[in-house]
C-alpha cells in the first residue's frame, strides 16, 4: 500500500469520525499515526464540505422566504400591540395616583370627624362625672354633717351610697381626683366608727382596776344615744361581731375565769350584782357544784335584762358554748362520783344542769349543746368517769411497787389410785419403792447409783448417782409427779415445749403442773411384778405454798367492788338512778381492768430481780381467784339470784396465758446466759492446755454459780416444785450442751477425759438444788433425802452415765452396755463415738464395738 493512499484513507477516516462519528474498522486504519502528509487531503476534504454545507443553506432559504416574510409581518403587529398596552398602563397608574390622593383626603377628613366625635364625648363624660362628684362631694359633707351632729345610722346611710358613687366612677379609679374622694370616705368611716366605739365602750364599760362591768341601756350625757342604735351601726358596719369577740374575752377574764378557777388556798372568787353593774368581789369557800350552778344562773339573767337581743343572742353564741365546755370539763366532771355512795348528789346536779339549759332556752340564748348531751349521757359519763377512775388506781398499785410478798396457798383435790404412793404424805420419807422385791439386792437403797468398774472391780460413785431402776423412769405413770400440786412449768424433753410462747397453742405449751396427769390405768410394780387390775380410787387434797406480791389482792379488791356495783345498778329503779343503764358496761370493766395490768405490769415488774416470776405467780394467782368468783356468782345465779353477766373468761384465761408468757421469757433470758456463758469454753476443745483450760475453768465454774444464783433468786418467789421444775429445765439446757459438745470431740485424751470429768462433777454437784422439802419433824428426823434431779431434769441420768464413761475402761463400758442400763439412756452410735474417741484403735476396741452394735440396745426399745 503506497504512502498516499494511506494519507488518503486516513483522511477519509479522520473526516467520517468527525462529520458522522464513525470509526473505521480496518486494525491497519485504527492503529496507524496520523502523519503531516495527510493534512492536505483532510483540509480538501473539509473544504468541499463546508461548500455542500453553504450550497444546502442556500437552498434551504430560498425555499422558506414565505414563511419568514409572515412572521416578520406578524412581529410588526406584536409591536403595535405591546405599544398600546404600556399606554393603557400609564393611563390607569395615573388614574390610581388619583385615586390615593382622593382618599387621603376622606381619609384626613373623617380622622377630623372622629376627634370632633371625641371632644363631644369626653366633654359628656367630662360634664357627667364632675355632675357626680358633685353630688358625691355633697353627699359626703351631708355624711359628715350628720356625723358631727351624732345622726349615725344616717350618716352611715350616707357613707354607703358615698361607697356606691365612687365605684361608679369607671376609669377614673387610679385618678388623683378618685384618691382625694377615697380618702375622704375613709377618714368619715373612721370618725363614725370611733365615735361608735366610744359610745359602746361607753354603754358596755369595763373597769379592770375594780373588776367590773356594767351594762347600760343610755348614755346619759346624750339620751338620743341608746344600745339599740349603736348595735344597729356596728351591724350596718360590720363592726358588732368583733366587739362581741372583744366583750366575750373580757367578760370571761374578768367575770367568768374567777369565779370558776379555785384559788390555792382552796376559795373561789365571788360576784355581785347590782343595777347595770356585775363585779368581783371577796371569795368564797363553797364549792359546790349547785351554787356554781345558781351562780350561773344569775348571770345569764344579767345578760338577758341589761342587753338587748340583738347583742345578747350574739353574744350567747360566742360566750356559752366555751362556758359550757368548761362546766362539764371542770366542775361537772369533778361532781361525778367514783363509786354509787354519791349517785345522790350526783342526781341533784343533774337536775340543776337541766334547770339552767332550761333557762338558757328560755331566755332564748345559745350554747347549752354542752350541757344537754352531758346530762342525756349521764350514764356514760359516769362510767367514763368510773372507769378511768379505776384505770388510775391499778397505775398508781403498780408505780408504787410491787409491795410486801406474802404467802398463799393453792389447793387441788384428785381422784387417784388408791395404791398411787407418788401423793403420800411427806412423813412416810417418800418410801415410795417400799413395796419393791429386794431379791437381787440392786433395789434396797432409792439412790442405787449406776456402778463404776475399775480395775475390774465394782465400787460405788462418790456423788451416789441414781439407779435407773428404781426410779422406775420407764413405767407408763408420769414419773415427774413427785411434788406437790404447782402451776409452774415441768421439764421438758424439747427445747421451748413448755413457755407457753403465741397465742395459737398456749394450752399446748404452757407450764403443766407436775401432778395433773390423766386418771386412766397404769401399770404399778407390787413386788417387782406387773398387774393390769383397776386401782381403788380415792380423793386426794394437794396443797403447796408459793409467794405473790400485794397487787394481786389490791387490783381483785377493785374489780369484785366493780362487779359489787354493778349487781347493785341491776337492783335499783332507772328512774330514781340516773346511772343504772351503766351496768352493763360496769360488768365489761373488769376486762378493761385486766387489760390495764397485762399492759403495764412489765415494765414495773422488771423492777425486782425476781419480777418476772412474781408476774407468773400474780397471774395465775388472779385468774384462779377470779374463776372462784365467777363459780361463786354461778351457784348464786342458780339460786335465783339475777346478777347479771360477767364475761370475763377469756380475759381470765388471756391473763393465764400473760403469766405463762413472762415465765417463758424469763426462761428463755436464762437459758441464753447460761448457754453464752458455756460458749466460754469453745466446746471443751484442748481443755487441758493454756489458756484453753482456764476458759474452760472459768466457763464451768460461772455456769454453777449462775445457776445457784438464780435458784437462790427464784426460792423466795416459786414453789418447791415449780422451784424444781423451773431449776431442773436449766439444769436440762446445761447438760445437753455439754452432752453434745462431749460427744462432738472426735479424740479425747486420758488427761482430757480427766479435766472433763472434774468438770462434769461440778455440774453433777447441782443435785443438792433438788432435795425435797422439809416440811415436818419426821423429815428432819430421817435419813439423809434423797436429791430428785433425775424427775425435774431430762438426760441427769445420761449425764451421769457420760462422767462414768469418760473415767471407764473398755470393758467397764461394755459392761455398763450389756449389763446395765446405759442403753437405756445413749444410742449405740453415740457410746461408739465415744470409744473411739477416748481410746486408740485395737483388736479389743473393735471387739467391743462390734458387739455393741450386734446387741440391738439402744433408747428407742424404752418405750417399746
Amino acid at each position: 500500500m503506497t504512502s498516499k493512499f494511506l494519507d488518503e484513507q486516513l483522511s477519509d477516516a479522520v473526516f467520517r469520525a468527525v462529520q458522522d462519528g464513525v470509526y473505521p474498522e480496518e486494525e491497519t486504519i485504527v492503529s496507524a499515526e496520523l502523519p503531516s502528509s495527510a493534512f492536505d487531503s483532510l483540509l480538501e476534504l473539509l473544504e468541499q464540505a463546508r461548500a455542500e454545507v453553504k450550497t444546502s443553506i442556500r437552498e434551504l432559504s430560498r425555499l422558506s422566504a414565505p414563511d419568514i416574510d409572515g412572521w416578520v409581518s406578524q412581529a410588526r403587529q406584536l409591536r403595535t400591540d405591546i405599544d398600546a398596552s404600556q399606554y393603557l398602563a400609564q393611563e390607569v397608574v395615573s388614574l390610581s395616583n388619583k385615586g390615593h390622593e382622593l382618599q387621603s383626603q376622606a381619609e384626613d377628613a373623617s380622622g377630623k370627624v372622629d376627634l370632633l366625635k371625641g371632644e363631644v364625648t369626653f366633654n359628656e363624660a367630662l360634664s357627667s362625672t364632675l355632675q357626680q362628684v358633685h353630688e358625691l362631694r355633697h353627699t359626703l359633707d351631708t355624711a359628715q354633717n350628720a356625723a358631727i351632729k351624732n345622726n349615725l345610722p344616717d350618716a352611715i346611710a350616707l357613707l354607703k351610697k358615698a361607697d356606691r358613687e365612687l365605684s361608679e366612677l369607671h376609669g377614673y379609679e387610679n385618678t388623683r381626683l378618685a384618691g382625694l374622694v377615697r380618702g375622704k370616705v375613709a377618714d368619715l368611716h373612721k370618725l363614725v366608727t370611733e365615735t361608735l366605739t366610744e359610745q359602746w365602750n361607753t354603754l358596755i364599760h369595763v373597769d379592770t382596776n375594780t373588776l367590773t362591768i356594767s351594762f347600760h341601756r343610755k348614755i346619759n350625757d346624750d339620751p338620743r344615744v341608746d344600745i339599740d342604735t349603736v348595735v344597729a351601726a356596728l351591724s350596718a358596719l360590720g363592726l358588732l361581731r368583733g366587739k362581741i369577740m372583744i366583750l366575750r374575752k373580757v367578760f370571761d377574764n374578768i367575770i367568768l375565769t374567777p369565779r370558776l378557777q379555785i384559788q390555792p388556798d382552796g376559795t373561789r372568787s365571788s360576784w355581785t350584782i347590782h343595777e347595770d353593774d356585775i363585779r368581783i368581789s371577796g371569795t368564797s369557800s363553797d364549792l359546790t357544784t349547785d351554787t356554781l350552778i345558781s351562780d350561773m344562773n344569775i348571770v345569764i339573767d344579767y345578760i338577758s335584762t341589761n342587753l338587748p337581743p340583738s347583742v345578747a343572742v350574739p353574744f350567747s353564741e360566742v360566750l356559752l358554748p366555751g362556758l359550757t365546755a368548761r362546766l362539764v370539763a371542770g366542775p361537772l366532771s369533778s361532781s361525778v362520783p367514783a363509786d354509787l355512795d354519791g349517785i345522790s348528789a350526783f342526781k341533784e346536779t343533774l337536775i340543776r344542769v337541766s334547770e339552767f339549759t332550761q333557762s338558757l332556752q328560755a331566755h332564748g340564748l345559745q350554747g347549752r349543746n354542752n350541757l344537754v348531751k352531758w346530762t342525756n349521757e349521764a350514764p356514760q359519763v359516769w362510767l367514763k368517769r368510773r372507769s378511768e377512775l379505776s384505770l388510775l388506781s391499778i397505775r398508781q398499785l403498780l408505780v408504787r411497787g410491787l409491795g410486801d410478798p406474802r404467802t398463799v396457798e393453792r389447793v387441788e383435790t384428785q381422784v387417784v389410785a388408791r395404791d398411787d404412793n407418788i401423793f403420800v404424805d411427806s412423813t412416810n420419807n417418800d418410801d415410795w419403792n417400799a413395796g419393791w422385791s429386794d431379791e437381787d439386792g440392786e433395789a434396797k437403797q432409792l439412790k442405787a447409783a449406776p456402778r463404776k468398774i475399775v480395775n475390774g472391780h465394782e465400787r460405788e460413785d462418790e456423788e451416789d448417782e441414781e439407779d435407773v431402776s428404781a426410779w422406775g423412769l420407764d413405767e407408763d405413770a408420769d414419773h415427774n409427779t413427785t411434788e406437790h400440786l404447782s402451776e409452774g412449768p415441768v421439764a421438758e424433753e424439747d427445747e421451748g415445749e413448755a413457755w407457753g410462747w403465741g397465742d395459737d397453742n398456749e394450752e399446748d405449751k404452757a407450764p403443766r403442773s407436775p401432778n395433773t396427769r390423766s386418771p386412766k390405768r397404769s401399770r404399778q410394780r407390787i413386788n417387782g411384778a406387773n398387774t393390769t387390775e383397776a386401782p381403788a380410787k380415792r380423793q386426794v387434797t394437794l396443797k403447796e405454798k408459793y409467794n405473790i406480791t400485794a397487787l394481786p389482792e389490791q387490783i381483785l379488791e377493785i374489780i369484785i367492788q366493780a362487779v359489787s356495783d354493778a349487781e347493785a345498778l341491776l337492783r335499783t329503779d332507772p328512774t330514781n338512778n340516773p346511772v343504772a343503764p351503766a351496768a352493763e358496761g360496769l360488768f365489761a370493766l373488769s376486762g378493761l381492768l385486766l387489760s390495764m395490768y397485762r399492759a403495764s405490769a412489765p415494765s414495773f415488774y422488771a423492777h425486782n430481780m425476781s419480777g418476772s416470776m412474781y408476774l407468773y405467780n400474780d397471774s395465775l394467782y388472779m385468774a384462779e381467784q377470779l374463776r372462784l368468783f365467777v363459780a361463786h356468782r354461778a351457784e348464786r345465779s342458780s339460786n335465783g339470784d339475777h346478777n347479771g353477766t360477767l364475761r370475763i373468761e377469756s380475759d381470765m384465761s388471756a391473763l393465764e396465758q400473760f403469766g405463762k408468757r413472762a415465765y417463758g421469757k424469763e426462761m428463755e433470758s436464762q437459758r441464753t446466759i447460761l448457754g453464752d456463758l458455756l460458749d466460754g469454753a469453745q466446746g471443751f476443745t484442748n481443755c487441758t492446755e493454756h489458756p484453753f483450760a482456764q476458759e474452760c475453768d472459768l466457763a464451768t465454774s460461772s455456769t454453777v454459780d449462775r445457776l445457784r444464783e438464780v435458784y437462790k433468786r427464784w426460792k423466795p418467789v416459786l414453789s418447791h416444785s415449780a422451784l424444781l421444775q423451773s431449776t431442773g429445765s436449766l439444769l436440762s439446757t446445761v447438760i445437753k450442751k455439754i452432752i453434745v459438745d462431749i460427744e462432738d470431740m472426735s479424740d479425747i485424751s486420758e488427761p482430757e477425759s480427766q479435766q472433763l470429768t472434774s468438770f462434769c462433777n461440778r455440774i453433777a454437784a447441782l443435785e443438792d438444788l433438788f432435795l425435797p422439802e422439809q416440811s415436818t419433824e419426821l423429815d428432819e428426823q430421817a435419813e439423809q433425802p434423797m436429791p430428785r434431779t433425775a424427775v425435774y431434769t431430762p438426760q441427769w441420768l445420761k449425764f451421769q452415765y457420760l462422767i462414768n464413761i469418760l473415767e471407764s475402761s473398755l470393758v467397764d463400758i461394755k459392761y455398763l452396755w450389756t449389763e446395765r442400763e446405759l442403753s437405756l439412756e445413749f444410742k449405740a452410735e453415740e457410746v461408739i463415738d465415744l470409744i473411739e474417741a477416748l481410746f486408740a484403735d485395737s483388736e479389743h476396741r473393735r471387739r467391743a464395738i462390734g458387739e455393741i452394735r450386734r446387741s440391738g440396745k439402744g433408747p428407742q426399745e424404752k418405750h417399746s
